[in-house]
């Protein structure tokens, strides 16, 4: 029988061969070589290291028990040192492992389940360069160890599980993005849907509204991302009407609409409202006096201020401004027709004095206020300034009343809505008074009139003694001009200012003389003969007219003297007037005689008679008198006309 068939038997039975052979060698003294070329010695086979001195690799691993004990180091008997279930010969010529020690490379998982189940390096820790450990990848992970990137999302195993997400999911927190782009693109938690938690998801942020995934207001204007979605305003744009203020600013702090930059259409940005001009952004009038905080802006005059509190430079140009101006169109484009600035002050002057009455009642308050003002409560301070305020133009026209500076206002608008340009707003002072004047000037062929209520207009030097001998002989203190006139856009502008005291003005009185009688004695025969054209001048009745004019100086009655031969019936028409050399200008010679002359010889008493004649001569002369301001003493003509008609 074959020893093959039992090879543990085999096995003993060297071993008994072995062990007879070493006795006799140690009898005999006899020295015995190494039979199987294993280069260990037969005694030291079979009584160092018990393997089999008859076949040099004793385990059959594919190692020679001599590489085994002398090179290796393993076991010449154990086919598999370790016991990692790779033989010695494959750990060493096969898959250069370590044949005494399981896990080479100390990763966790054996050199055999390495080769045979995972196909992973033995020799290497970190088979695919992750960072993770082979054995942390199989038995902690579940990871693929061959594959850095077990869930191919762009992020390594390594720095999934250093980052908390799941290396078998691309997308940890399910929220669209992948964990690479969160991790390395975009910097979000992969494992958070809304990384700054401002109700957004991360994937709503990036690719829908191209926000910040990382702080809850892209745009750092105070509002988050999803209230500006909610409000419609632009989360990349802290400005998003671009007025100057944070949408944050305009729905917080200001109530102003962030997706309109003029939020109450005044023609001036929220920004510029808030920061610049501190008006009412939502207001388009913040002051309340009917002009725009823009238009204000434009005019140059102060939107927080009420022009309507104080005749002065901001009145002039927000009350004579083209808003307001536009409002007086009805009536003033009545006077554009006339082509002479005397023409149209006539005009207008004419208008008010038929149309607008003076306003006691307010004149009353004015004159409390100012009197009393010391002694009146802050209300009533308030009211009394509300019932004194200056009417805009057009309130004037409405109420169909006013005050000298409500007229002052509505007159000098008047003329430049005409086409006269300057016009001089006057600011008169008083001795001994709190009350000052207000009033309108015009040049007219050079000189200066005043327009102040009624007609006619009144030459710039005699203004002062129309005070001094009326209105309670007030005397004229100051006179301050505001020339005012319209610029390339159609508002007003004072472009100049000065003061001519009471004497100033006094200097510049217009006495009119002999020559002045002489021109109204013929402005007054040529419109007479226009009136009543059958009429010839005739010399005869020279000397009874100078007899009745005599009369008239030193009695107040005419003469009883009788007509010249060849008139058979006459008749004396006189009329006297001392205030006519007030108004007088060899300017406004036409309008004067028109105004208070001409009227009488249409008159029912005169028409009456001259009617019944044809034949006429007129005279005209003067008486002097005298007015005083009570300093000065002048001497000016009582204007006396006398005419007799006959036939």
């Amino acid at each position: 029988m074959s020893n093959e068939r039992h090879p543990q038997k085999s096995k003993v039975v060297r071993y008994l061969v072995g062990v007879a052979i070493i006795m006799l060698v140690f009898a005999v003294g006899a020295t015995i070589k190494n039979d199987d070329h294993d280069s260990l010695s037969i005694v030291d086979e079979l009584t160092k290291y018990h393997t089999d001195p008859f076949n040099p690799d004793t385990d059959g691993d594919g190692l020679t028990d001599g590489d085994e004990v002398k090179l290796y180091t393993t076991s010449p008997t154990v086919i598999d040192s370790d016991s990692d279930g790779l033989t010695d010969g494959d750990e060493i010529l096969k898959y250069k492992t370590n044949p005494s020690s399981p896990d080479t490379d100390g990763d966790g998982i054996s050199d055999s389940e390495e080769i045979k189940t995972y196909r992973t390096n033995p020799n290497l820790r970190d088979s695919d360069g992750d960072g993770l450990l082979d054995g942390q990848e199989i038995t902690t992970y579940m990871t693929d160890p061959l594959n850095p990137d077990t869930d191919k999302d762009g992020v390594p195993d390594s720095q999934e599980v250093e980052k908390g997400t799941d290396p078998h999911k691309t997308d940890t927190d399910n929220d669209g993005l992948t964990d690479r782009e969160e991790i390395l693109e975009f910097g979000t938690d992969p494992l958070s849907k809304d990384t700054d938690e401002d109700g957004l998801s991360d994937l709503e942020e990036v690719k829908t509204y191209k926000t910040s995934p990382l702080t809850s207001d892209t745009d750092g204007d105070g509002l988050s991302d999803p209230e500006e979605l909610s409000f419609g305003t632009d989360p990349l744009n802290e400005d998003s009407d671009y007025d100057g203020l944070t949408d944050g600013e305009e729905l917080s702090t200001y109530r102003t609409n962030p997706l309109i930059s003029d939020s109450d259409n005044d023609g001036l940005d929220d920004g510029q409202e808030a920061i610049s001009y501190r008006t009412n952004p939502l207001d388009p009038d913040t002051d309340d006096d009917y002009l725009s905080d823009g238009y204000e802006v434009q005019l140059g005059t102060d939107p927080l201020y009420d022009w309507r509190d104080t005749y002065n430079k901001e009145a002039f140009k927000a009350g004579l401004s083209q808003y307001f101006r536009e409002k007086l169109r009805p009536v003033t484009q009545d006077f554009v027709k006339y082509h002479t600035t005397l023409d149209k002050a006539w005009a207008i002057l004419e208008w008010i004095d038929e149309n607008i009455e003076y306003y006691h009642t307010k004149a009353d308050y004015v004159d409390a206020l100012l009197y009393n003002w010391s002694e009146l409560t802050p209300e009533q301070r308030e009211l009394y300034n509300n019932l004194t305020r200056l009417y805009a133009p057009n309130d004037t026209i409405v109420y169909r009343k006013g005050i000298c500076g409500d007229y002052a206002i509505l007159t000098a608008a008047m003329l430049l809505d005409s086409g006269v340009s300057p016009v001089y707003l006057l600011d008169i002072s008083f001795e001994n008074s709190k009350v000052g004047h207000a009033a309108v000037a015009v040049k007219i062929e050079g000189d200066l009139f005043v327009l102040d209520q009624h007609l006619p207009p009144i030459p710039i030097g005699n203004y002062y003694w129309k005070w001094a001998i009326e209105n309670n002989s007030k005397i004229i203190a100051n006179m301050t001009f505001y020339e005012v006139r319209l610029n390339t856009r159609g508002e007003p502008e004072v472009t100049d200012t000065w003061t001519w005291s009471g004497e100033e003005l006094r200097k510049k009185t217009y006495i009119p003389n002999e020559e002045d009688t002489r021109l109204i004695k013929e402005t007054v025969k040529e419109k007479f003969l226009r009136m009543y054209p059958q009429y010839v001048e005739d010399s005869r009745l020279k000397s009874i007219v100078e007899q009745h004019t005599e009369s008239l100086k030193y009695t107040g009655e005419p003469s009883n003297a009788y007509l010249p031969h060849g008139f058979s019936k006459g008749w004396v028409l006189w009329l006297s007037n001392e205030y006519i050399w007030l108004y007088y200008s060899p300017i406004t010679i036409q309008k004067l005689v028109d105004y208070w002359i001409m009227p009488a010889f249409s008159s029912e008493g005169w028409a009456e008679v001259i009617r019944q004649c044809d034949r006429f001569y007129l005279l005209m002369d003067y008486v002097p008198i005298t007015v005083s301001d009570g300093v000065t003493t002048i001497t000016v003509p009582k204007i006396l006309l006398v005419m007799e008609v006959a036939s």
